[in-house]
């Protein structure tokens, strides 16, 4: 009683969501085709038919079916061979085919669902179980249908997306540029700039300001778009601060950076919405004293002379609402020809990766440094590119990579 129940229930079904299911029923017999054709005609199925395989093959120069039932023994061409001439046909070896023959030897069987069928019944049939069968492969069908619209929408959801954020990329690109186009005034350096996804939360600052070299590595909270729209706010902030205001001491750039960042986001210590806020280290060179002065939020600076290492630390407090009220510390050194001095956020350090898939470290890194530093400037951000990227092998980028090395 209860299959009973169960059959009627899928026919009613069937009933309801198939009227706009096409059926293609290829039988030698006129009689069974009026007879199981009329049949899946009540039932709300759109039905044709083909009285042997060369008609049938000519159906799908027509239409388009969900489904095949299949007759075997036919004069000319057999179900077999039909059914293995869709499935080698691009067009139709994905249309779900069900035999429907008198054949009922176990090795026609095997050899029917080799060749590609779904299901396989033997006459004579009950008509509900047929129904049933046939529902279950529509159903299949249909939800193919469905994931197959889900993934063109997707698809064309993220063409859209990744056109709007590769743009998005060109205008941060640009923006980043602008610092740059006092570069023939600038000492000789290199840029290493990987962001973890198209756009990034790291970005360089440079420019030439009456004589005087600011360089400046900052890392935004996160990275892809949040990241980048932090990235382009802090860009112009520095654009005002430096070029515009005059403010050309590191420290003071990082306060004057903290305090709009602070005021934009609308940061209040007793309301504090939005903590998102920068790291990131500003030099000054003045090249007429050769004077170099460093300020940092986290990020240190790398200084190398004679194949000695200095690191200037940064303060250990970000730019942006921090509990405790500080001011950020100057750093001042001299600078010699061919000195080597780097700034990078902390994306490079933290690359997991190696034969134990650990971070690479500060103390790795700066080893790395200490290693290529007298190399020609490309070929330092060569070599670094390569450990990097074999240090990583396949497993997937940290975090977005930004280092900057300067030779005065």
């Amino acid at each position: 009683m209860v299959l009973k129940n169960r059959l009627k229930s899928s026919v009613m079904e069937l009933d309801n969501t198939s009227t706009k299911s096409s059926v293609l029923i290829v039988d030698d017999n006129p009689r069974n085709l009026q007879v199981l054709g009329g049949f899946l005609k009540e039932k709300g199925l759109l039905v044709e038919f083909a009285i042997d395989g060369h008609s049938a093959l000519e159906w799908f120069n027509k239409r388009r079916f969900d489904l095949i039932l299949l007759d075997i023994m036919m004069p000319g061409m057999n179900g077999f061979e039909v059914c293995r001439k869709i499935k080698e046909n691009p067009d139709t070896c994905d249309i779900p085919v069900i035999f429907i023959t008198a054949v009922s030897d176990t090795d026609s069987i095997v050899k029917g669902f080799n060749i590609g069928a779904v299901d396989y019944i033997t006459k004579p049939f009950i008509q509900d179980e047929l129904l049933v069968r046939i529902k279950t492969q529509l159903e299949a069908v249909r939800s193919k249908q469905l994931i197959l619209e889900y993934l063109s929408n997707i698809e064309e959801k993220n063409k859209n997306i990744n056109s709007s954020i590769d743009y998005a990329r060109y205008i941060q690109n640009a923006v980043i540029q602008t610092s740059e186009t006092s570069s023939k005034y600038l000492p000789d350096y290199f840029i290493i700039d990987h962001p973890k996804d198209i756009l990034s939360g790291d970005y360089y600052w440079i420019n030439n300001i009456d004589g005087q070299v600011i360089f400046a590595v900052m890392d935004c909270t996160g990275h892809g778009v949040p990241g980048a729209l932090m990235s382009i706010l802090g860009t112009t902030f520095l654009n005002d601060v430096i070029c515009h205001k005059k403010i050309l001491q590191p420290d003071k750039i990082l306060e004057c950076l903290r305090e709009k960042l602070i005021h934009s986001l609308g940061q209040k210590q007793n309301s504090v919405v939005v903590k998102d806020g920068m790291e990131g280290s500003v030099v000054n060179f003045d090249q007429s004293t050769s004077t170099l002065t460093f300020a940092g939020s986290l990020n240190p600076m790398v200084h190398i002379r004679n194949n000695e290492m200095t690191l200037l630390k940064a303060d250990r407090f970000p730019i942006g609402f921090y509990d405790k009220e500080a001011k950020f510390s100057l750093n001042t050194i001299k600078i010699n020809k061919d000195d080597m001095v780097y700034l990078y956020s902390d994306g490079y350090i933290d690359q997991f990766g190696g034969p134990d898939s650990k971070k690479i470290k500060s103390k790795g890194f700066r080893e790395l440094l200490l290693t290529y530093h007298e190399l020609p400037l490309m070929a330092q951000k060569t070599k670094l590119e390569e450990y990097l990227n074999l240090w990583r092998g396949n497993l997937e980028q940290t975090d977005d990579i930004l280092v900057v090395g300067i030779r005065f």
